[in-house]
């Protein structure tokens, strides 16, 4: 049965206009955009000025899945003869709905934050909890807006909600249950540190009662920050790290939680991999559900689109590669592990870096930028294609002991790949989004599609 009916509407958004409402309407939740629509969602939709919903030219191929338009202006709508839900502010509608769904379930929410590795945690927990019923929000939208159209899909009926956040959201989660990743120098204001960031992450224990339940990667910048707030919230706290001093100890391939010891097999799992692991097995241990069936589905996990996911096929009839897909997104943190990772796994292969700008870093970007220097020496690559403003400077310290080029454009760097991946290499692609070294991996994939 759909959760949403006109009733539990203005119970949840107060005050509102409703127009060509059939009796025993309902909703299966709330969308702010026309891909990936669910029949009989509602539909947020924008109107000039605002930010946020989706824009009329697109929403054809799904009006007979619509259940209703919600809108700051009704009369845009009133032809198309759907049902329609005028509010002053369809910002705060995406919310109330949100908050009024939260205080709705009763099952147990595990929320996940931190600078870099919190979507892959939230899905490893979500599959790892997922014969149990659990819903996730697994598309990255982590601002309160997100989360709460997110919520609105969700059954109230599963055990568990598992929900990436950005910083702070504790108001809106509430949850039984939070997770910090680890805590990075990004989106970093003018004077702003990251013992800053730190603290506005560990928000999200605020509105948590006492007994409930932090999980604390140990090795993270600004721990005692994250211990400190969740003691004052009297929370039990369940630490992860590599030392022996922690609750959850990674060592090699093993898992150790308090006194058993949890195998991942013999495959090659890269570092950071295994600290989400770790987390996200912390949350099952804490949930009071299997753990040896979480670690069997674990160690199938594959790697999220732009997050890690690998392809091995042939870009030209002689020319077979492998391309690791990092080009979701990028800080100094992210950008660290996942280096050190790939020239760990292919330390025997030829190996291509095609890097792009790290945003967001602040006063502190060139310095965040140059300190991968280091790392791009002990990955020891074959070959470096640069891109963006600040790998300019990057480019101009290394060339002259790597091959390679510095483009000062995605589009020029794409016209110039095959000139310099070779059969057998393995290709690292990673920046910020912002960066678009996405569209590179684009052009990679489609030379394999065309081979296959």
């Amino acid at each position: 049965m759909d959760f949403w009916n006109l009733e539990r509407i203005k119970e949840a958004a107060g005050e509102l206009k409703t127009y060509n409402f059939p009796e025993n309407w309902t909703a299966t939740g709330l969308r702010i955009w026309h891909e990936a629509f669910r029949d009989r969602n509602m539909i947020v939709m924008r109107e000039d000025g605002e930010e946020r919903g989706a824009f009329k030219k697109n929403i054809d191929p799904i009006l007979r899945q619509i259940s209703a338009f919600v809108t700051s202006n009704a009369e845009n709508y009133l032809s198309y003869g759907i049902p329609i839900i005028e509010v002053k502010d369809t910002n705060k509608f995406i919310v109330d709905l949100g908050k009024y769904i939260r205080e709705h379930f009763n099952g147990k929410i595990i929320a996940i934050t931190g600078s870099s590795g919190k979507s892959t945690t939230t899905r490893m927990l979500y599959d790892a909890l997922y014969e149990y019923g659990a819903c996730a929000n697994l598309t990255q939208e982590n601002t309160v807006h997100g989360i709460s159209w997110h919520m609105t899909n969700f059954s109230t009926d599963v055990k568990y909600w598992v929900i990436e956040s950005s910083i702070g959201r504790g108001a809106m989660t509430i949850p039984d249950i939070a997770i910090v990743t680890n805590v990075a120098p990004v989106h970093l204001a003018k004077n702003q540190t990251i013992a800053d960031i730190a603290k506005a992450k560990a928000r999200t224990f605020d509105t948590m009662a006492a007994g409930k339940t932090a999980i604390l990667c140990k090795e993270t910048e600004c721990f005692d920050i994250f211990e400190n707030a969740a003691k004052a919230k009297n929370l039990k706290i369940i630490t992860v790290g590599l030392t022996e001093d922690c609750d959850v100890t990674i060592s090699g391939n093993t898992i150790k939680i308090y006194d058993k010891e949890y195998s991942l097999g013999d495959e090659f799992i890269p570092q950071h991999l295994k600290i989400d692991m770790a987390l996200a097995l912390a949350a099952v241990y804490d949930l009071g559900e299997d753990v040896d069936a979480a670690v069997n589905v674990l160690t199938k996990f594959q790697s999220l689109s732009g997050r890690g996911e690998t392809f091995t096929g042939k870009i030209q009839p002689n020319r077979t590669i492998t391309l690791v897909d990092e080009s979701y997104n990028a800080n100094p943190l992210s950008m660290k592990a996942t280096l050190e990772a790939f020239g760990e796994k292919y330390k025997d292969r030829n190996k291509v870096l095609i890097l792009g700008d790290m945003a967001e870093g602040g006063q502190n970007t060139l310095k965040q930028h140059l300190e991968l220097i280091p790392v791009i020496r002990q990955v020891n690559p074959e070959k470096i294609l640069l891109t963006g403003e600040t790998m300019k400077e990057v480019w101009d310290m290394i060339k002259p002991e790597f091959k390679g080029e510095y483009f000062s454009n995605v589009a020029d760097l794409n016209k110039s790949l095959l000139q310099w991946i070779a059969d057998g290499d393995c290709v690292f692609v990673k920046s910020s989004h912002s960066g678009g070294l996405y569209k590179t991996v684009n052009v990679i994939k489609n030379f394999m599609k065309n081979f296959t």
